[in-house]
């Protein structure tokens, strides 16, 4: 039996459903964890991932944790269509896209998504919860980055390293595609693709990913092709059900702020 535990507006949730539809495995058992009712730190999910995140997979009782590593997983299990290269150096200039993604790109959407939506959710909860939503908390990074968001909004430093971030990435898309597209490892859509998709729905869906695309047309280009993929409207990817018009309105009150930082920034750095 597969079971994926699950969030339906986590950007790293819609990973691994993404690469189920992309295999077009439909028999899978979903276990939704309400993030913001605080069922990630029920005991008994903790067993599960004592990190208290989503997603979690759980195949014939072993547990898989962290996205890109449950999709490199169920890749290795649906072997068609494959989402890998076949070459091993290939593989390995695959997982570079997808190190980055969650070393770097992961923290920059969190930051961002904070500022821009859930900095006014915690805010407008009282002190108590606040202060019981922090001591839930397992990993004192992810605290102290969400703390930051919320108290300093836009003057975070994680803004900055947000915007530095994906200026690299985004920069990195559009050479690659324009000398070896359509996709980042040439003619194949793998994990590279896939991995990095989610977490641009969710800057598209805060209307904050035009800046980046406005001069890049291969990475524009690249992005249109991802979110034509029947896998991306079967996944749901981006933000959904009641939390679509909240991240759009919520994302459209940051842009002019958000704009001014990248100008400060790309002005003393570079585009890229």
């Amino acid at each position: 039996m597969l079971e994926l535990y699950y969030f339906e507006n986590s950007i790293c949730s819609e990973r691994p459903k993404m690469a189920l539809a992309e295999k077009g495995v439909t028999d899978w058992v979903p276990r939704h964890i309400h993030l913001f009712k605080g069922e990630q730190f029920d005991p008994a999910y903790l067993k599960l991932n004592p990190k208290a995140q989503v997603p979690t997979l759980v195949h014939d009782g072993e547990v898989i944790r962290e996205s890109s590593l449950i999709c490199d997983y169920l890749d290795d299990l649906y072997p068609d269509p494959p989402l890998k290269p076949a070459e091993p150096a290939a593989i390995a200039h695959m997982r570079e896209w997808i190190k980055e993604a969650d070393e770097a790109g992961f923290e920059g959407v969190a930051s961002l998504s904070f500022v821009a939506v859930f900095r006014a959710k915690l805010l407008a909860m009282s002190d108590a919860d606040r202060q019981a939503y922090w001591d839930g908390q397992t990993v004192l990074e992810r605290t102290q980055r969400q703390k930051s968001c919320v108290h300093e909004g836009m003057e975070s430093p994680y803004v900055m390293r947000a915007i530095a971030t994906w200026e690299r990435i985004f920069a990195r898309i559009d050479k690659t595609v324009a000398g070896s597209g359509p996709w980042l490892m040439g003619e194949q859509f793998t994990l590279a693709d896939l991995d990095l998709s989610t977490f641009i729905a969710r800057l598209d869906g805060m209307t904050l990913v035009e800046p980046w695309l406005a001069e890049r047309p291969h990475a524009r280009a690249w992005w249109r092709a991802v979110k034509a993929r029947p896998s991306y409207t079967q996944a749901n990817v981006g933000p959904s059900g009641e939390e679509t018009e909240p991240m759009r309105v919520e994302g459209a009150k940051i842009v002019d702020a958000f704009n001014r930082k990248r100008a400060e920034y790309v002005a003393k750095y570079g585009a890229g």
